[in-house]
């Protein structure tokens, strides 16, 4: 184990902060402060009605001041470029600031000057910077220096009387300071030492809180009441599309939707659970809005509001998990007891259209067969959702891709090649997507082109564009037919279960296809084209 001085030295060697060269510095001003005063007591002719006519020695005292103020200014290049050490440095000062003390109190008379006080202040600054030892040595050289220059003056000045008792008082008040003062000194380094402790784990916890709030999923965003932005951390940014903040950025730049969601709360303080919808490939937002108080007893606003936004397909996603679960253990304990009663109306109607010869029953049966077999396509879409496995997402050229899709669905639908238009601008766009999935998706959506646009088998044609959106920097793709469109009533339901304007479909088409985008991370939504058809648009994720 390391002994006391062991573990003082160390300490010591700890403390060359900035802090210690910063006092060093300004007690050398101060040096140099009370050099001028000397100075400018002599030229005043101040010297001489201070102390007696035949003890003074006024050149001894200019040459000793002017020379305590270059010592000063020496000692601020060595503060400055910090050499040589700081331990070597103060032990120089201390040893100047003795001798130059002593010599000017020689020089107005000796001790009855009072001149030999500015000692205390030298030997106490001295035990904030070295150890308590040094600081002892450091008195002790100051009062047997006070006692020599009297002896001196004896010797030296005829008629002269010394001074012993107040030498030795001064002495001994010199000790006393420098005890003091090393237990003053010793109290405020341990004082700086707590504190210095308590900010450096104050500082652990601020970086800590940082860390955490940029690694959270949540966005989080702080702005004053004004609208300006004055923290964001990385969730936030990303699902804002990925932008940049400086002092002066304003939410409503940034989001104006959420700019306005914001003044609706800060007016009626009433969280509004709809989700934001932002521009094309960019996810839509889910906010709650938090105000940050000043003061607890007074409830006085600190002007400042925390924004906690999340990405609302994410949380549609967990809410539709727990749905397809719920559904999942409702449709596997019923599609049994449905699946077999359906099964023999739809065998009893076959077989009763088979045996009658009746043009009124034989429509009739045809009802039957034709509603059966809808109900059973019902039972299995729901079993098919609620079945629905997540994806594995891959990287898939996405050119190369749609060419193989085309030449399996024009085969399989008999369509001619030039109905299917292909234009993927640039050729080489990669997204991260899951095959199988991404060939179910475009599957539906080519289909519903078929059944649902309203033209002619032989003159529908369908344009896929692909491109990489300039504003979020995804890529894209827009399925667009030649059909009539869809209406603005019918565009708000389109992706609800169950929700059909045909008499055969069954209404979950398009919502499966919009679960299955979103469980990729990928957004799907309707667009309609100024020219007049159907256009639906995915925006992919990127490859990692």
């Amino acid at each position: 184990m390391p002994n006391k001085q062991a573990l003082s030295s160390i300490y010591t060697s700890q403390r060359r902060t900035p802090e210690a060269w910063y006092r060093l510095r300004l007690f050398n001003y101060f040096r140099g402060f009370l050099a001028l005063v000397f100075i400018a007591i002599y030229f005043n002719g101040w010297l001489l009605k201070l102390i007696p006519d035949e003890f003074a020695q006024a050149n001894l005292f200019i040459n000793t001041s002017f020379s305590y103020f270059i010592a000063s200014l020496i000692f601020i290049t060595g503060i400055h470029y910090r050499k040589p050490g700081l331990d070597i440095q103060i032990i120089i000062h201390t040893l100047i600031d003795i001798s130059c003390i002593i010599v000017l109190m020689h020089a107005t008379g000796g001790i009855r000057s009072g001149l030999g006080m500015l000692l205390i202040i030298s030997i106490s600054m001295t035990s904030i910077f070295l150890h308590k030892k040094v600081t002892i040595l450091f008195a002790a050289v100051a009062a047997l220096a006070i006692i020599a220059e009297q002896v001196y003056s004896q010797v030296t000045y005829t008629g002269y009387s010394p001074a012993f008792t107040q030498a030795g008082l001064l002495g001994i008040l010199i000790f006393v300071s420098a005890f003091l003062s090393i237990y003053t000194a010793r109290r405020l380094k341990e004082t700086e030492k707590i504190a210095e402790e308590a900010s450096h784990e104050l500082e652990a916890i601020i970086q800590m809180n940082q860390h955490i709030i940029q690694s959270m999923r949540t966005g989080i965003l702080v702005i004053k009441n004004n609208g300006l932005i004055l923290m964001a951390n990385n969730a936030a940014l990303e699902l804002l599309g990925n932008i940049s903040i400086d002092s002066q950025t304003d939410l409503k730049d940034v989001s104006a939707k959420l700019h306005d969601r914001f003044l609706d709360w800060k007016d009626n303080a009433v969280q509004n659970h709809l989700p934001i919808q932002q521009a094309q490939g960019l996810p839509d937002l889910q906010p709650g809005f938090s105000r940050i108080e000043q003061n607890e007893k007074t409830g006085r606003s600190h002007g400042r509001t925390l924004i906690f936004i999340e990405d609302a397909t994410q949380i549609a996603q967990r809410f539709q998990q727990v749905k397809l679960a719920s559904l999942g253990r409702l449709t596997a304990s019923i599609a049994h007891e449905i699946r077999n009663p359906l099964a023999a109306i739809n065998h009893a109607g076959q077989l009763l259209g088979e045996t009658t010869r009746d043009k009124a029953d034989a429509k009739l049966t045809g009802i039957i067969n034709t509603q059966a077999k809808r109900l059973n396509g019902i039972v299995e879409n729901v079993l098919q959702l609620s079945r629905q496995q997540r994806g594995t997402p891959e990287t898939i050229h996405l050119s190369r891709w749609l060419t193989q899709f085309r030449a399996e669905f024009i085969s399989t639908n008999n369509l001619q090649a030039y109905q299917i238009q292909i234009t993927i601008v640039p050729n080489d766009i990669k997204i991260f997507f899951d095959a199988t999935q991404l060939h179910q998706v475009m599957w539906n959506l080519c289909s519903n082109a078929i059944n649902h646009s309203g033209v002619e088998h032989s003159d529908l044609m369908i344009n896929i564009h692909g491109e990489i959106d300039s504003i979020v920097n995804q890529p894209y793709i827009d399925i667009t037919d030649n059909g009539s469109g869809i209406d603005k009533e019918t565009q708000t339901h389109i992706f609800d279960p169950f929700f059909t304007t045909s008499s055969t479909g069954t209404g979950l088409g398009l919502y499966i296809t919009k679960e299955v985008i979103e469980s990729n991370r990928a957004k799907i939504r309707h667009i309609s084209p100024t020219s007049g058809g159907t256009c639906f648009r995915i925006v992919f994720q990127q490859p990692h």
